[in-house]
């Protein structure tokens, strides 16, 4: 069982994705403000922004309202 736990960590840890992304003037500020309402930072709302995105059978991508918080979405995968 506990070798089946490390193998799970194991690819959690090569399916993570580390992304650099370069936003216009307009859409950086508004994710600024956001991240200063909620406390958190950028990287955090757009990672649950992202964490909650579906995409349909049409490929239209849809996000349920929320409201981003500091609770992770999903715990670190420890190495």
């Amino acid at each position: 069982m506990h070798n089946a736990h490390g193998q799970k960590e194991r690819q959690d840890a090569r399916d993570e994705l580390t992304a650099r992304v370069w936003l216009n003037a307009d859409v950086s500020r508004r994710l600024r403000a956001i991240a200063a309402r909620t406390g958190l930072q950028p990287e955090q709302v757009l990672a649950q922004l992202a964490d909650r995105v579906r995409m349909d059978d049409t490929g239209a991508l849809t996000v349920d309202t929320f409201t981003p918080s500091g609770e992770p979405v999903h715990e670190p995968v420890s190495q």
